[in-house]
């Protein structure tokens, strides 16, 4: 009896198995995928960060039912119907077969394929002729809708990559596309793309203000194969479908800008990997990059002051032969002066170092909280979406370039700089001099808060972070030289 309920247990495993491997023809659902049942069409496509089996995701979905997003035409630029559907499932790989009731369509077999290993789809499509692909994604692929000069993360744009890097499409009516490169649409976190692995294809119809184009392929063997990337712009998921995909991040800066905000995106996601929360590895970054660029601060410091010396013993004298004294006349004085003294009329420049060396670390670390799916959605404290303005307060009113919401974010950030600015001494300037340098620094705090108003929180909570840093230092080199020591001379 025990043996033939063993038996039965493997019969019926055996069984299940095997309905698993193959399909009845109503089920076209492959985890996040739907296929049409009678047409070579996928139905919707449902892409998520950081995995779909996780209850706290992001996830933005494709749907046929909005607009057919993929389409696939044969070579009179007819689209395909009157097919069969069959499909075959191991675990999580799939294989889609779309056969041809007639060979009318001149494509008589379309397959999908998906292995679970990859993010990518395969698309393999059988015909002796030319056919045609068109991929329309206008209002599909989610957008942001920020003001201001946040907006630049507004829109989605057509893209191409290939080994000479990323080009925006929009230039183009018609191109050439190498195998193995890369073309369709993006936004700021996610992107559509298709490529063809062994043939060459031609991109055909731009259409940027709609995110559409069309592409032409034609072959020898019959076999017209690509591969689909539906997904988030992420550096490990673009890593692991193909590395080619990771000319996407931060396409805009030169190559070693690109290295430097690849170095700065590993250090931020160990820090979101250590204390779990973004605002929190935000807060880290700053002080960790405070502490990796001491060593040049301390040099750019050094440079400043020996500026600052110059400068306090030269501008009284500038500034007596400049009213006594004007045009050439008065230049002529000035270079002989500084003949004079031994000292270069450029010796300035140097105080140009310590907001040299920060120019790249501001640009990388502007370009990777911008452009980091870590923050999409992500709160922290008062914030509600790291991603976007933390919109602390809603007004009753739109104003132009500021929204209709107050960021209060910003201005902790301006009120920092400033307290900063009027705590700055230097007891190496003059009087005169240093109110003009914290007069600069006001206008500057002021500047920011235009600038970052609308930005989105996640870069404006680094930058209130990092001048928090600044503050604290100060008032700790206060505590070093009293007030009394920054008096004298002066």
């Amino acid at each position: 009896m025990l043996m033939l309920i063993r038996i039965s247990l493997v019969i019926v495993v055996f069984s299940q198995q095997a309905l698993s491997l193959e399909q009845p023809l109503d089920q076209n659902h492959f985890g996040q995928i739907t296929f049409d049942s009678q047409k070579p069409l996928i139905e919707s496509w449902i892409s998520c960060f950081p995995d779909c089996s996780l209850q706290n995701n992001n996830s933005i979905e494709i749907n046929n039912d909005k607009k057919k997003f993929l389409k696939i035409l044969n070579s009179v630029g007819e689209s395909l119907n009157n097919y069969t559907m069959t499909s075959q499932r191991s675990d999580d790989d799939f294989e889609v077969i779309y056969s041809a009731n007639e060979n009318l369509n001149q494509i008589p077999q379309i397959i999908f394929k998906k292995r679970v290993e990859s993010d990518l789809l395969e698309l393999i499509i059988q015909s002796n002729n030319q056919i045609e692909i068109q991929i329309d994604l206008d209002n599909l692929l989610s957008e942001e809708d920020i003001y201001g000069l946040g907006g630049i993360y507004n829109g989605g744009w057509l893209v191409r990559v290939s080994d000479q890097g990323v080009e925006n499409l929009s230039i183009l009516s018609e191109s050439k596309t190498e195998a193995d490169s890369w073309v369709g649409a993006r936004t700021r976190f996610w992107s559509f793309l298709i490529s063809s692995p062994n043939q060459e294809f031609y991109i055909n119809e731009v259409d940027p203000s709609d995110t559409s184009l069309k592409i032409i392929s034609m072959t020898e063997d019959g076999v017209h194969s690509f591969k689909l990337y539906f997904g988030p712009l992420n550096t490990k998921h673009l890593t692991q479908s193909d590395l080619k995909l990771t000319e996407l991040m931060y396409t805009a800066l030169w190559d070693w800008l690109r290295q430097l905000c690849f170095l700065i995106e590993w250090i931020f996601v160990s820090l979101l990997t250590i204390f779990g929360n973004p605002g929190i590895a935000i807060l880290m970054l700053a002080l960790i990059l405070k502490v990796i660029i001491y060593p040049l601060n301390q040099i750019a410091e050094k440079w400043q002051n020996d500026v600052n010396i110059i400068q306090s013993s030269l501008q009284p004298q500038i500034d007596e032969i400049k009213s006594s004294y004007s045009g050439e006349e008065a230049n002529s004085r000035i270079m002989k002066l500084y003949k004079d003294k031994s000292i270069s009329p450029f010796y300035s420049i140097k105080s140009l170092f310590g907001f040299l060396i920060q120019i790249p670390i501001f640009i990388a670390v502007f370009d990777v909280l911008g452009e980091s799916i870590h923050l999409l959605g992500q709160p922290f404290l008062f914030i509600d979406n790291l991603s976007k303005p933390d919109q602390w307060l809603d007004i009753p009113f739109f104003i132009p370039y500021f929204g209709s919401s107050f960021n209060l974010l910003p201005l902790l950030m301006m009120l920092i700089s400033m307290i900063s600015a009027y705590l700055y001494s230097d007891i190496n300037m003059n009087i005169d001099l240093e109110n003009k340098k914290k007069n600069h620094l006001y206008l500057m705090s002021l500047l920011f808060f235009i600038l970052f108003f609308t930005f989105p929180s996640g870069m404006v909570l680094y930058w209130t972070s990092s001048n928090v840093l600044q503050l604290i230092r100060i008032l700790y080199s206060k505590d070093l030289y009293p007030s009394s020591l920054f008096s004298k001379n002066r």
